[in-house]
Parts: structure tokens; sequence; C-alpha cells
């Protein structure tokens, strides 16, 4: 049985392609609502046709059984403080924008929300920078209805916590009987609101200083992702940021959005505009607290004020030849044009005997010395050659520094030692659709489904 209506339908109503759900995800959801709800399994061809036709019209005439389907294929994976970098960018952020505007209200989206990792390590993350709850307001929303009601009960499994950093779990949380419940502090700090992203961000009258918007718009269509972008610059505040996924930041280069130069938080700004320029560092001016905030009713929404359409994408070159051996040391040091203002680049590193280990590298890399990430990484590279995690860190160095014939080669060397790498499958979609290979970029995402799905721990766009 065809199922392309589904798919048509699926399009239109979320801007989601059928094929970016991994293969057959389709086709099993709708086999299981139909069964729940017309007999979808009754046996025969046509006794099958007739309740893919029952179950169609039932789609199409009831709100509650369209949203039952995007519940079922609308599966969450995430967890706290997932690519930490973008939260401490947040803080940071924050801080600074309070501290030139104050009595301001500090405006941060979360757009899909998921379950609420996200908009709760956003909150999480401002307070822990001083910032009492009155001083921002943060408002999520999400197509699934069943994830956002996971959102506002505010009960988390094992899951949600994931690496060795889990200090947040004991000044947020406390063990209840079925998992972790949140603090109330943080939980009054969120709105939800079960939308869908396209009419939601048309409707919305509020211009945010921070919109996390990550990893969804790998799963829309060309159009769609246009239209995404677009709506989201029209609610981004003046200097604001928008954090992205990882293979994501090709398609953000795409419309003329500008790194906002901070490594590994996939932050990007509008050009111009008091956030695009750098600034004195103004961690001395904010004083950061871990102390108990008195919980406060939501802020008043700002206004919105009139915004430009965002102008058509420019057509970005495409990059010819690959570069796939070990980078030497860099000639020229380009590593403070990558770092964000009040962000503290490390001294060199004196001459040791040992060779840097892949961890020292990454810390390099996360503190924003890219050339001496580079280097250190290159070193590492030449005593583990068969290290797929050193020459995934060498392309997200050259990703983050332009090269990105470079970046290329790295990530390929990546997959032909690990070929189910999902970072970078998802980095390498993203090089490609920046260079007009449409087809290529699709490839590579299908490919990072079905490893994601074959490795239930391992990272998965929500």
């Amino acid at each position: 049985m065809s199922l392309e209506r589904f798919a048509t339908w699926l399009l239109e109503h979320t801007g989601i392609e059928a094929e970016s759900l991994g293969a057959q995800a389709l086709a099993r959801a709708v086999a299981a609502r139909a069964a729940a709800t017309v007999g979808g399994e009754s046996a025969g061809v046509d006794a099958a046709h007739d309740a893919h036709d029952a179950y169609w019209h039932l789609l199409t005439t009831t709100a509650a059984e369209r949203q039952a389907l995007i519940d079922a294929l609308v599966v969450p994976e995430t967890w706290f403080f997932r690519e930490r970098e973008a939260f401490a960018a947040l803080a940071r952020g924050g801080m600074e924008r309070l501290v030139r505007h104050p009595g301001d209200v500090l405006r941060v989206l979360s757009a899909p929300c998921s379950t609420g990792e996200e908009p709760h390590s956003a909150a999480m993350a401002l307070l822990d920078a001083g910032l009492a709850p009155e001083q921002f307001g943060i408002d999520a929303i999400d197509i699934s209805s069943a994830s956002i009601e996971a959102a506002s009960r505010g009960v988390y499994g094992r899951n949600a916590f994931r690496g060795d950093a889990l200090a947040f779990r004991e000044r947020y949380f406390h063990a209840a009987p079925n998992g972790w419940q949140l603090a109330d502090t943080v939980q009054r700090a969120v709105r939800f609101e079960r939308a869908n992203l396209f009419e939601w961000l048309a409707a919305q009258p509020v211009r945010y200083d921070f919109i996390f918007c990550r990893n969804v718009l790998i799963y829309f269509d060309r159009q769609a992702q246009d239209r995404a972008i677009g709506l989201l610059r029209a609610r981004l505040a003046d200097g604001g940021m928008i954090f992205v996924g990882p293979a994501e930041t090709g398609l953000m280069m795409r419309h003329e959005f500008a790194s906002a130069q901070i490594p590994l938080a996939f932050g990007f700004r509008w050009p111009g505009g008091e956030g695009a320029q750098a600034a004195a560092p103004l961690a001395a001016s904010v004083t950061p607290a871990r102390t108990p905030y008195p919980t406060a009713p939501h802020a008043p929404l700002r206004p919105l004020h009139a915004v430009p359409p965002p102008p058509r994408a420019a057509a970005l070159p495409a990059t010819m030849g690959v570069k796939a051996s070990v980078p030497p040391a860099p000639s020229s040091l380009r590593a403070a044009k990558f770092t964000a203002p009040g962000f503290a680049t490390p001294k060199a590193a004196p001459a040791a005997t040992n060779m840097p280990t892949l961890a020292e590298a990454r810390r390099l890399a996360d503190a924003g010395s890219l050339d001496a990430a580079a280097r250190a990484a290159a070193q590492h590279a030449q005593t583990a050659p068969d290290d797929a995690e050193v020459w995934y860190l060498l392309g997200l160095i050259a990703d983050a520094q332009g090269e990105a014939a470079l970046a290329l080669g790295h990530y390929r060397k990546t997959l032909y030692l690990e070929p189910e790498h999902y970072e970078a499958l998802t980095h390498l979609a993203a090089l490609l659709e920046v260079q007009g290979d449409a087809d290529g970029a699709q490839r590579l995402m299908r490919r990072a489904e079905r490893a994601s799905q074959r490795s239930p721990g391992g990272s998965n766009a929500r």
C-alpha cells in the first residue's frame, strides 16, 4: 500500500520529510495507529487497503488522531546540557546583555523543546550565572502533546543525565519514586505550549534574545527550511543569537547568518547590530552565584518591533579539493578571531616530552585556541592514526576556521574508520548541503538516522 498521501500530509502539516525519519518509520507509525483505531491488522490485501482508507479518513477528519500520529513519529531523544557549550554561551551572553540593558527581561525560546531538557538546562544555566527568576523568561514549544506533558511534569529518568558533569542534579533535583523531580524554581522559569513551529512563529509577537532551534531543521525539506529560518530571523531580537544543531550550521550560513565564533556552541547572529561586533568583556561586572532565588511570575512579553524580511539567501561557492592528510602546524595564528568576548584563551602550553592527548586537544578547542588545538590533535593523530575521534575533532576545528575542504577530508577519514559515527555524518551532510550537493547530504542524513537507531545511547536528533 502506497504511503505517498501520508508522506505528503506529514510534509504539509509539519514540514518533516518522511524519509528523514528513517526507513519505514512512517509505515510503522501508520500501521500501528491504524491497528489501534480502525483494525489495520485485518488479514488480506483488500482488508489492508480498506483499513488504510479508513485510517486516512480518520486522520484527515479528527484533530486528536492527527496529534496521535505526530506523537508516534516524533520520538524525543535529548538530555540535560546537550552540547553544553551553547548553555555556557547563553549564560555569559545573558549576563552581558543585562549589564548593557539594565531593567530588561532576557527572553529565551526553545523550539522545539522535546521533553523539556533543553529549556530547563537554559534556566539552570542562567540561575547559576546569577540571574534572578524575574530577570528572564523562557518559552518552549513542541508539536508533540506527549512531550509537552512530560516536560510540564518535570520528572526525568536516568537517560536524561549523561556524562560526568552532573553537579547540577544535586542543586536542582530531588529523588522521586519514578526518577528525579525538578525544582519548582526551574520549572516556573519555563512556559510550555504545544504548537506547530511554523504557525506559532508566524503569530508570535515576541522577539527573543536567544533562540534554541536545534536538530529539527535537518528533517525539513528545502522549502520548509527556508521558511523556518525566515520566521526565526523575524523573531530574533537585535544582536540576538540562534543556536542550531551541528548538522545545521550550513543552513544558517546559506541564509547569510554569521557564526558567533564560539567554538562548539553552534551559535549564529544576524550580521550587523549590537551582538555582531566585538565588545569588551563584562564578566567582571557581574558576580555569578549559586544561591536560592525567590520564584516570580513569568515576566511580561517584550513588544514586537518592526523587522525587515530576511533577504534571499546567497549561493555559496563550492570548495574545490580535499586534504585528508594530517595538517602541519598552522603558519599564522587565527584562534583569537574565533574567541567570543569574555572567553579566556589559554596560554600556550610549555614544551613537553609527552605527546598531547585527545582530551588536551579538546580542552584547547573548547577554550577557543583553535590553532593550538589543531596542532595537538594532529600530533595525536600521528601516534594514533586509527582513532576516529581525533579525525572528527580535526574536522570540527577546520570547520570552525572556515577550512571547508580540510573539514570534508577529516570527516570522511572519521567515517572510513567508524562508518556509523553520527556526528561526523551530520557535519559532513551540512558541508555538502552548503556546497549544493543536496542528494549527498540527504543520503548522509539517512545514514545518520540509521546509525542513531542502532546505538540507543548515542547522539540522536530529537
